[in-house]
């Protein structure tokens, strides 16, 4: 999960940090926690792309700062994913996956666009779900020109911030579950 951090996402750090303990809890207390693991990747003018943990252990801090590296994220992101799907399935585990970034999408360093575009493309080639939850018009517009599949606009605003970590976390249980079909109905819960 990629997590925009950048200044101008400032205006959400409240509603971001009890978003994301929200997040946390729905994934902890479902019947498939043991099944489901979790990267943060946060990503700001610097990017720290995490490991994958055991729900329990998602962290849920959020500070904001700096500038907005959103197609380093999407590239990093996708290599580290790929590694560590590579590595499930040759101990012979099931994997799906869901590659979700949230931001304003105004990205201000970096511009490997292409390679952000391309890595996507990958995603979507391997059916690895993709979602981006967007703070606005501007985001939702990115989301469309990189080639998000799913993509949900919070219009910048508190409930809708929590309905979209609701509808992520409801969504994410039912992935595990491989009852959910694939393409863009991700959101459709």
């Amino acid at each position: 999960m990629g997590i925009d951090r950048s200044g101008s996402m400032g205006r959400f750090a409240q509603d971001m940090e009890k978003a994301l303990r929200d997040f946390r809890d729905a994934l902890h207390t479902s019947g498939e926690a043991d099944e489901i693991l979790v990267a943060r990747a946060d990503f700001a003018a610097d990017l720290s792309v995490g490991g994958y943990k055991r729900i329990a252990e998602f962290d849920t801090s959020y500070d904001t700062g700096g500038c907005t590296a959103l197609y380093d994220v999407i590239v990093q992101g996708t290599q580290k994913l790929k590694a560590y799907r590579h590595f499930l399935k040759k101990e012979g585990m099931r994997v799906r996956a869901v590659f979700a970034v949230f931001s304003d999408g105004r990205n201000t360093v970096g511009n490997d666009f292409a390679g952000a575009a391309r890595a996507l493309a990958w995603l979507e080639q391997e059916e690895i779900t993709t979602a981006f939850i967007g703070f606005g018009t501007e985001a939702v517009q990115t989301a469309n020109d990189l080639g998000f599949r799913n993509i949900l606009d919070v219009n910048s605003s508190a409930s809708e911030l929590r309905r979209a970590f609701q509808c992520l976390s409801r969504s994410v249980i039912e992935y595990s579950k491989s009852v959910l079909p694939a393409g863009d109905h991700f959101f459709v819960i």
